[in-house]
Protein backbone atom coordinates (compact mmCIF):
# COMPACT_ATOMS: atom_id res chain seq x y z
CA UNK A 1 0.00 0.00 0.00
CA UNK A 2 0.64 3.11 -0.80
CA UNK A 3 2.41 5.61 1.93
CA UNK A 4 -0.42 8.47 3.32
CA UNK A 5 2.30 11.56 1.85
CA UNK A 6 1.60 10.09 -1.75
CA UNK A 7 -1.84 9.48 -1.67
CA UNK A 8 -2.69 13.00 -0.59
CA UNK A 9 -0.82 14.46 -3.02
CA UNK A 10 -2.54 12.46 -5.62
CA UNK A 11 -6.01 13.54 -4.01
CA UNK A 12 -5.24 17.37 -3.64
CA UNK A 13 -4.28 17.34 -7.15
CA UNK A 14 -7.48 17.03 -8.22
CA UNK A 15 -8.87 19.26 -11.94
CA UNK A 16 -10.75 22.25 -12.21
CA UNK A 17 -12.55 23.82 -14.92
CA UNK A 18 -11.32 27.24 -15.04
CA UNK A 19 -14.07 30.01 -16.28
CA UNK A 20 -11.46 30.61 -19.45
CA UNK A 21 -12.00 26.16 -20.31
CA UNK A 22 -16.15 27.26 -20.25
CA UNK A 23 -17.02 28.62 -24.20
CA UNK A 24 -18.92 31.80 -23.79
CA UNK A 25 -21.09 29.98 -26.45
CA UNK A 26 -24.70 28.22 -25.62
CA UNK A 27 -23.76 24.37 -25.04
CA UNK A 28 -26.21 21.57 -25.95
CA UNK A 29 -26.80 18.94 -23.38
CA UNK A 30 -24.55 16.54 -24.69
CA UNK A 31 -21.41 19.01 -24.67
CA UNK A 32 -21.71 20.15 -21.09
CA UNK A 33 -21.74 16.30 -20.35
CA UNK A 34 -18.88 16.32 -22.43
CA UNK A 35 -16.83 19.20 -20.82
CA UNK A 36 -17.67 18.42 -17.36
CA UNK A 37 -17.03 14.16 -17.82
CA UNK A 38 -13.34 15.27 -19.71
CA UNK A 39 -12.76 18.37 -17.90
CA UNK A 40 -12.98 16.94 -14.62
CA UNK A 41 -12.09 13.63 -15.33
CA UNK A 42 -9.18 13.38 -13.14
CA UNK A 43 -11.89 13.46 -10.07
CA UNK A 44 -13.15 10.11 -11.03
CA UNK A 45 -12.70 7.39 -8.73
CA UNK A 46 -13.13 4.74 -11.36
CA UNK A 47 -12.51 5.82 -14.78
CA UNK A 48 -15.99 4.34 -15.71
CA UNK A 49 -17.64 7.16 -13.16
CA UNK A 50 -19.97 9.71 -14.65
CA UNK A 51 -19.60 13.08 -12.94
CA UNK A 52 -22.62 14.61 -14.55
CA UNK A 53 -25.75 12.70 -15.97
CA UNK A 54 -28.82 14.11 -18.31
CA UNK A 55 -30.93 12.77 -15.07
CA UNK A 56 -28.47 15.11 -12.78
CA UNK A 57 -29.27 18.33 -14.78
CA UNK A 58 -32.66 17.38 -15.27
CA UNK A 59 -33.35 16.85 -11.59
CA UNK A 60 -31.27 19.69 -10.89
CA UNK A 61 -33.42 22.12 -13.66
CA UNK A 62 -36.77 20.34 -11.95
CA UNK A 63 -35.57 20.85 -8.19
CA UNK A 64 -34.34 24.58 -8.92
CA UNK A 65 -31.03 24.48 -8.68
CA UNK A 66 -29.90 25.85 -11.70
CA UNK A 67 -32.14 29.20 -13.33
CA UNK A 68 -34.50 28.20 -15.79
CA UNK A 69 -33.19 26.91 -19.03
CA UNK A 70 -34.43 29.12 -22.36
CA UNK A 71 -35.09 26.72 -24.98
CA UNK A 72 -32.52 23.78 -25.33
CA UNK A 73 -29.16 25.19 -24.67
CA UNK A 74 -27.03 26.20 -21.74
CA UNK A 75 -25.49 29.38 -21.28
CA UNK A 76 -22.05 30.08 -19.36
CA UNK A 77 -23.75 31.30 -16.34
CA UNK A 78 -25.91 28.56 -16.53
CA UNK A 79 -22.48 25.80 -16.65
CA UNK A 80 -20.84 28.12 -14.13
CA UNK A 81 -23.77 27.01 -11.85
CA UNK A 82 -23.51 23.72 -12.37
CA UNK A 83 -19.66 23.79 -11.38
CA UNK A 84 -21.13 24.70 -7.93
CA UNK A 85 -23.85 22.52 -7.93
CA UNK A 86 -21.66 20.07 -9.05
CA UNK A 87 -19.03 20.74 -5.91
CA UNK A 88 -21.83 21.12 -3.16
CA UNK A 89 -23.40 18.05 -4.28
CA UNK A 90 -20.20 16.14 -2.46
CA UNK A 91 -21.36 16.82 1.08
CA UNK A 92 -24.35 18.84 1.34
CA UNK A 93 -28.38 17.79 0.59
CA UNK A 94 -29.87 19.00 -2.43
CA UNK A 95 -32.40 21.62 -0.21
CA UNK A 96 -29.29 23.00 0.94
CA UNK A 97 -27.69 23.51 -2.31
CA UNK A 98 -30.85 25.15 -3.18
CA UNK A 99 -31.02 27.77 -0.61
CA UNK A 100 -27.03 28.63 -2.40
CA UNK A 101 -27.54 28.30 -5.87
CA UNK A 102 -30.69 28.15 -6.62
CA UNK A 103 -30.74 32.18 -7.46
CA UNK A 104 -30.54 34.93 -9.96
CA UNK A 105 -29.13 37.58 -8.25
CA UNK A 106 -25.17 35.82 -8.48
CA UNK A 107 -22.02 36.06 -10.26
CA UNK A 108 -21.45 32.45 -10.56
CA UNK A 109 -18.16 33.19 -12.22
CA UNK A 110 -17.21 35.36 -9.69
CA UNK A 111 -18.21 32.52 -6.90
CA UNK A 112 -16.20 30.00 -8.87
CA UNK A 113 -12.99 32.02 -8.92
CA UNK A 114 -13.00 32.78 -5.70
CA UNK A 115 -13.63 29.37 -4.70
CA UNK A 116 -10.39 28.25 -6.99
CA UNK A 117 -8.51 30.85 -5.18
CA UNK A 118 -9.38 29.65 -1.95
CA UNK A 119 -8.92 25.80 -2.87
CA UNK A 120 -5.40 26.36 -3.86
CA UNK A 121 -4.37 28.13 -0.64
CA UNK A 122 -6.41 24.87 0.87
CA UNK A 123 -4.77 22.22 -0.99
CA UNK A 124 -1.31 24.21 0.29
CA UNK A 125 -2.16 24.21 4.02
CA UNK A 126 -3.96 20.79 4.03
CA UNK A 127 -1.53 18.55 3.56
CA UNK A 128 0.93 20.13 5.67
CA UNK A 129 -1.58 19.95 8.60
CA UNK A 130 -2.42 16.69 8.03
CA UNK A 131 0.96 15.26 7.85
CA UNK A 132 2.24 17.53 11.08
CA UNK A 133 -0.90 15.95 13.13
CA UNK A 134 -1.46 12.39 11.65
CA UNK A 135 0.08 9.38 11.04
CA UNK A 136 -0.45 5.96 10.71
CA UNK A 137 0.26 2.48 9.49
CA UNK A 138 -1.94 2.28 6.40
CA UNK A 139 -0.76 -1.63 6.19
CA UNK A 140 -2.50 -2.59 10.10
CA UNK A 141 -6.03 -2.29 9.04
CA UNK A 142 -6.57 -0.67 12.80
CA UNK A 143 -4.68 2.20 12.12
CA UNK A 144 -5.80 2.56 8.51
CA UNK A 145 -9.58 2.46 10.24
CA UNK A 146 -8.92 5.30 12.84
CA UNK A 147 -7.58 7.34 10.50
CA UNK A 148 -10.49 7.00 8.39
CA UNK A 149 -12.92 8.04 11.64
CA UNK A 150 -10.49 10.85 12.25
CA UNK A 151 -10.89 12.31 8.43
CA UNK A 152 -14.56 11.52 8.26
CA UNK A 153 -14.50 13.65 11.51
CA UNK A 154 -13.18 16.59 9.72
CA UNK A 155 -15.46 16.26 6.41
CA UNK A 156 -18.31 15.91 9.25
CA UNK A 157 -17.43 19.46 10.89
CA UNK A 158 -17.57 20.92 7.68
CA UNK A 159 -20.68 19.63 6.25
CA UNK A 160 -21.94 21.17 9.93
CA UNK A 161 -20.03 24.48 9.54
CA UNK A 162 -21.55 24.70 5.73
CA UNK A 163 -25.44 23.60 6.99
CA UNK A 164 -25.03 25.76 9.87
CA UNK A 165 -24.02 29.11 7.65
CA UNK A 166 -26.95 28.09 5.39
CA UNK A 167 -29.35 28.12 7.97
CA UNK A 168 -28.42 31.10 9.95
CA UNK A 169 -28.51 32.66 6.19
CA UNK A 170 -32.24 31.65 5.70
CA UNK A 171 -33.60 32.74 9.06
Amino acid sequence: MRKLQEIMREVFSDRDLSPEQIPTLDLYMDQVLTLFNDGLSDNKRHPEDKLLTKTMINNYSREKLLSPIQGKKYTHQHIMQMLCVYQLKQLLVLNDIKQLTGRDDIDFERCWRQFLDTKKVLRDFIPAQLSEKLSADLENPSERLALCLALSAVASYMRRLCETIIDESSE
